[in-house]
């Protein structure tokens, strides 16, 4: 007869699988800092160009997130790769990181604006971004917004749904314009829901005739977003496929002639993965750290850019169709990997038979991300440190949702130390300093970033 476990049994076969799960920990290594071009000083600090991030906390406060320029700019170039035909049209994603030091940058180099809301078309054309750089989506776009992007003359104008061309048609007649229009249509496997028209069942080549036959349209454009975050050539061919599918069968039956293929973003940060379930409650339970993703899985910058303009072509070759300009909007993969968040552990709180708190200034305020998605950690002054422990970090709010990591190895921490959790250049809202030296430069506010 099985008999069940008493309460004091599970307690201790919860300790002994916890300390199981910390033998495995160490045997796990982080990613190595130079993927994000840190390096450890002889003191055992991480630096970046020179400068110990712990000295940026001292200097500027803490939590502070820091953007590396350089990283940045690189980026920036890799989208823009010319090599082997002529570079796609970028529009950089506003909403993953709407910092008007970072966009400034951006735009110097050569990118445009992807704007969703009133609020982000008003800051492109504050940092003066010129309209004909400014291409325009989202499901909720105001009569206001329209009638100031329909004015302007913005480079695209998307439709987020049949729904809204009656919308954006009776603007652009009420203006006297005719807008440049796409419209977001969903493959099998991209984000549908309140986005975009499904291509099975019809909708989406509805909606292309519906924009084609609207006199007050200049229908041009086929706008697809995966969503998901997009990692391999499998992916994308999949992607691409459909919507040239699509296209063909627009041409063939109305005679829509696709200009412009917009491909949104989604694609993946290389050192950020999301976490499985499965992942989550070892963490949670056992504190076994979290699995941190394989960078050389994933498309780089360059590499996609160019595999985007071969199929691209390929697949247009092959249908017969004309090859489109090709508009890309980056989001995280463009900013993600640019910029880190600097913490500071507040206090420690222990607990019997637990791995302790380390309380931080930072939470789900700065980096809710982290609770869905791998993100590396690392203790800025403690590199050469020979003593590990597990750690659950958890942030200032009060509530008891404002926990980063259930479990982390981390060297033997204490008040004062510095943390770097890597990759927050994505969807972390709440920045109020760009730093920037030679590659930081301080920026308060910038004039114009409204929280």
């Amino acid at each position: 007869m099985i008999r069940p476990l008493t309460r004091r049994s599970k307690q201790a076969l919860k300790t002994a699988l916890s300390t199981l799960a910390q033998h495995r920990n160490a045997r796990r290594r982080p990613l190595p800092p130079r993927l994000w071009e840190l390096e450890v000083d002889a003191a055992g600090h991480l630096t970046l160009e020179g400068h110990a991030l712990a000295e940026l906390t001292a200097r500027w406060g803490s939590p502070l997130h820091v953007v590396h320029a350089a990283a940045l700019r690189r980026n920036a170039r890799a989208f823009l790769d010319d090599e082997g035909g002529p570079p796609c049209e970028v529009y950089y994603s506003y909403k993953t990181n709407p910092i008007p030091g970072v966009l400034r940058l951006l735009h110097a180099e050569g990118i445009g604006a992807e704007v969703i809301s009133e609020y982000e078309l008003w800051l492109a054309l504050r940092l003066g971004v010129d309209p004909a750089r400014i291409v325009f989506n989202g499901p909720v776009k105001s009569d206001a917004s329209l009638r100031e992007a329909i004015g302007r003359g913005i480079a695209l104008l998307n439709a987020n749904h049949r729904e809204e061309l009656t919308r954006i048609g009776a603007v652009a007649a009420e203006l006297g314009r005719r807008p440049i229009t796409g419209v977001r249509v969903c493959t099998s496997a991209s984000w549908g829901g309140q986005f975009g028209a499904p291509i099975d069942g019809g909708e989406a080549l509805a909606a292309i005739e519906e924009a084609c036959r609207n006199p007050h349209l200049d229908m041009r454009a086929l706008h697809v977003h995966f969503g998901a975050p997009l990692r391999t050539e499998e992916q994308l061919r999949q992607l691409l496929d459909e919507t040239l599918d699509l296209a063909h069968v627009a041409a063939e039956r109305f005679g829509f002639e696709l200009d412009i293929l917009d491909l949104g973003g989604s694609l993946a940060i290389p050192t950020v993965q999301a976490l499985s379930s499965k992942d989550k409650r070892l963490n949670m339970t056992f504190l076994a750290d979290l699995p941190p993703p394989d960078p050389g899985r994933t498309l780089e910058i360059r590499a996609y850019v160019r595999l985007v303009r071969r199929l691209v072509r390929a697949g247009c070759q092959r249908r017969g169709l004309p090859v489109p300009r090709i508009v890309l909007e980056p989001g995280r993969a463009l900013t993600g990997n640019t910029q880190l968040l600097l913490t500071t552990v507040h206090t420690l709180k222990h607990a019997s038979n637990a791995a302790p708190y380390a309380i931080l200034d930072a939470g789900i305020n700065l980096a809710q991300s982290v609770q869905s998605e791998f993100h590396q950690v690392y203790a800025a002054t403690k590199m050469h440190a020979s003593n590990y422990g597990s750690y659950r970090l958890a942030g200032p709010i009060c509530s008891p949702g404002d926990v980063l990591y259930w479990g982390c190895t981390l060297p033997e921490l204490a008040p004062g130390d510095t943390l770097a959790i890597m990759d927050a250049g994505a969807a972390e809202y709440a920045l109020l300093e760009f730093v920037e030296y030679n590659l930081f430069l301080r920026r308060v506010g910038d004039g114009c970033l409204c929280v």
